[in-house]
């Protein structure tokens, strides 16, 4: 993966986002993930929240093009909707985030 990755959504939009500005909505993103876990323990709506994260991912695709850890991550969350275990829904929940982390990470912020 390139190192400027994320210049298509620049150029997509015609807007220049600072390089914080997309690695803070993608830790807003992290998050978001992060709650499906509680949401499933807690017996609340996870299924409502887990369609609003794939919606904003699939943004993302289009946005950034053919990236192979968009693929996975929306892959990893798609079956989620299948995972009836909860330590293997939970397991692809953190793969998640670990994909969602090394994108961001990916993002030159200095």
């Amino acid at each position: 993966m390139g190192a400027d990755w994320w210049w298509r959504a620049l150029m997509y939009y015609n807007i220049a986002f600072s390089n914080d500005t997309i690695v803070s909505d993608l830790r807003r993103l992290i998050n978001q993930i992060w709650k499906l876990i509680p949401m499933r323990e807690h017996e609340e709506d996870w299924q409502k929240q887990l369609d609003h994260v794939l919606l904003e991912l699939r943004g993302l695709n289009i946005m950034f093009g053919d990236q192979l850890s968009l693929l996975r991550l929306l892959s990893e969350l798609e079956g989620l909707h299948e995972v009836n275990n909860f330590m293997v829904y939970r397991s692809a929940v953190f793969t998640c985030i670990s994909l969602l982390t090394e994108l961001t990470n990916s993002i030159d912020v200095n």
